[in-house]
């Protein structure tokens, strides 16, 4: 069972205190990555009898576990404040299976009362290393703090990125908000092009991933600055641009460097995958706007 699985498991047995403490907990993170139980009860402004009985049903949940003489968050108990914040918004209703699993993600169908469906991307950078240094107590704290400052960031980064972009194309998923290490999206119907799905019309599919390239940078003043055909989707006609946390400004004093490597992993892979070949440096030209004209 995933970290995710068991926060959504626990949800619907925690009470108020325990909420509380794993607030608490959350803003100890921030600072020395451990809390213990007088300044935890002083943070959720709880007695602390109260305080230790919370911790306890916490750590018996996976939500948080001891570190010395203190206590610290797990990513169990991230997600599950992060889940609760999009019930109490009602975006939320039921958490449905994997859509996507990858190094830096996780991918969940998530289900509101009347049955729409959205994608909750739930950030995982680092996980591999995080989950060897649990075995090393000692550095535990700095390393959580590291995993919440990183995941946070993605996610926030994230959302940004796709309200920027909200309007301009729906090549650019829709984010319909974010809570701590995690982003609610719209869902999407469609696979990856690293597994080269068959295209209607690979050149038209090209054009359209030109094209929405130039409307980021042109219109929504940013790059993707991580583009490659595992973060393009398609259902064989249309394509998705997903990923956005790496994204910068335009303005940003390396966004040129980065939006000539967005073009030319593109227009690489799809020749070698499909067999269109491109000018690339007319490509580049269309999508920095030094011409207005595509290739």
């Amino acid at each position: 069972m995933s970290s995710t699985e068991r926060a959504a498991r626990a949800l619907k047995s925690l009470k108020d205190e325990e909420w509380r403490t794993l607030a608490g907990l959350e803003r100890s993170a921030a600072g020395s990555g451990t809390s213990d139980l007088g300044r935890l009860a002083r943070m959720s402004r709880l007695p602390p009898d109260r305080v230790r009985f919370a911790t306890d049903a916490l750590e018996k949940k996976g939500l948080a576990k001891r570190k010395g003489k203190g206590y610290a968050l797990t990513i169990e108990g991230v997600e599950a404040m992060a889940l609760k914040d999009y019930v109490k918004k009602d975006l939320i209703f039921a958490l449905g299976a994997v859509i996507a699993k990858g190094k830096e993600s996780d991918v969940y169908e998530a289900l509101t009362e009347e049955g729409t469906a959205y994608a909750l991307k739930l950030y995982k950078i680092g996980r591999v290393s995080f989950t060897s240094v649990r075995k090393k107590r000692a550095s535990e704290p700095a390393e959580f703090r590291s995993w919440m400052t990183a995941n946070y960031d993605a996610a926030r980064r994230e959302y940004h990125a796709l309200k920027k972009l909200e309007g301009l194309s729906s090549v650019f998923p829709r984010a319909v908000s974010y809570s701590r290490s995690t982003v609610l999206l719209e869902e999407l119907s469609g696979v990856r092009l690293s597994q080269r799905p068959e295209l209607v019309d690979p050149a038209a599919t090209l054009k359209k991933t030109i094209e929405s390239m130039r409307t980021a940078f042109i219109e929504g003043g940013l790059v993707n600055a991580d583009l490659s055909e595992y973060n393009i989707l398609t259902d064989g006609a249309s394509v998705w641009l997903i990923d956005w946390p790496q994204a910068v400004e335009a303005a940003h004093p390396n966004s040129m460097d980065l939006l000539l490597h967005d073009v030319r992993a593109v227009t690489a892979f799809f020749a070698r995958a499909y067999g269109i070949e491109s000018d690339f440096q007319k490509d580049f030209d269309y999508v920095s706007g030094k011409s207005a004209v595509p290739e």
